[in-house]
Parts: C-alpha cells; sequence; structure tokens
C-alpha cells in the first residue's frame, strides 16, 4: 500500500517538474556536503545554483 501512494505521488510531482528540482538539489547538496567533508574550496562563492 504504502509504494503505490509513493508511486502516485512521483507521478503527480513529474507532471510540474518537481522531481528535476529535486534531483537538482540532492545533487547540490551531496557537492556541497562533499566539498565541505574534504575541505576543497566551492567553486560557486555565492551559493546560488547554476544550471
Amino acid at each position: 500500500m504504502k509504494s503505490l501512494i509513493v508511486i502516485a505521488v512521483a507521478l503527480a510531482l513529474n507532471s510540474c517538474n518537481t522531481l528535476i528540482g529535486i534531483g537538482r538539489d540532492t545533487k547540490e547538496g551531496y557537492n556541497w556536503t562533499k566539498s565541505k567533508i574534504q575541505g576543497s574550496p566551492s567553486a560557486d562563492s555565492a551559493g546560488a545554483p547554476v544550471y
């Protein structure tokens, strides 16, 4: 039952490009966390996402 709800929500969000935004945010969050852990300087000092 839970998987059916998750699939329905994913399909509903997909129609308004929300999943694309979630994917980009997840990717940028990963890159930010990785750079903080490794201590490397950020490529974007303003903190704004670059697409």
